[in-house]
């Protein structure tokens, strides 16, 4: 019988990399980010955003576009703090 060395970790992988919506009104994701966008995400098809675990090996924000689709982020990026503080703002109106 053929033996498949790589599939337990594929497996690991595939399943890390998922990312799934923290309950309504949470702004701490349930899991981590391996990869990031490396462009500016449009304005227009953000919808929200949360924040990873402190116990994430990197830290990052995790948006949420209008179709639901999630999307990792640097919190460093400047535009990543805009699109926040643009949030926080309608949050709070």
């Amino acid at each position: 019988m053929k033996s498949f060395p790589t599939a337990p970790p594929v497996l690991l992988f595939i399943l890390s990399v998922g990312l799934a919506a923290a309950p309504r009104g949470s702004e701490v994701a349930k899991y981590c980010c391996l990869q990031f966008i490396q462009k500016t995400l449009p304005w227009n098809l953000v919808q929200s955003y949360e924040f990873t675990r402190n116990s994430c090996s990197q830290q990052a924000v995790i948006f949420t576009t209008k179709k639901g689709r999630k999307v990792c982020a640097q919190p460093k990026e400047k535009w990543v703090r805009r699109y926040i503080s643009l949030l926080k703002a309608q949050q709070n109106s």
